[in-house]
């Protein structure tokens, strides 16, 4: 029996807390200096997953066999479609106004552009200017995500 993509979303965002629960542990010996990062992009990622894996979840419950990559992707499909889904217009309008929602969905794991003479004596040049993953933030978005997710899942429960 193939996994459900509400089970999924439970999972990634299972994953995305045991990544952020590693922040206060020993570095990880394989990955040495560099396992701040890996938790971080994993947990950045497994965050990103369990939201997208919701938006599938919301489409399923109403019987649209569609993937959005964003709730304002999914709302545009689903119009071209003559159709609408109330939480998803909901999660539309959030990801223009909550800061926490667009910069998940704009993370893109890339160091942000810096200029070549700034990072001249940097090999890998690397700006996080305007985006802060810390351990409190990343934590932040995960229960707002599962706040959404429950309650989403409990009105669904009235259809």
């Amino acid at each position: 029996m193939a996994a459900s993509v509400r089970a999924h979303a439970n999972l990634e965002l299972f994953l995305a807390r045991k990544c952020i629960a590693r922040f206060s542990q020993p570095l990880d010996p394989y990955w040495g200096e560099h396992s701040d990062t890996v938790d971080r992009h994993h947990a950045i990622f497994h965050l990103q997953l369990a939201y997208r894996c919701h938006l599938a979840d919301l489409c399923e419950q109403r019987e649209i066999s569609l993937r959005p990559v964003s709730a304002q992707h999914g709302c545009a499909e689903l119009e071209r479609m003559g159709q609408t889904i109330p939480e998803m217009v909901e999660l539309a309008e959030r990801e223009v106004h909550q800061p926490w929602l667009q910069n998940l969905l704009a993370e893109d794991f890339l160091p942000l552009a810096v200029s070549t003479a700034s990072a001249a004596d940097d090999v890998i040049a690397v700006s996080t200017a305007g985006r802060v993953w810390d351990e409190t933030t990343l934590n932040t978005v995960a229960d707002e995500l599962q706040s959404l997710f429950d309650r989403h899942r409990d009105g669904q429960q009235e259809y």
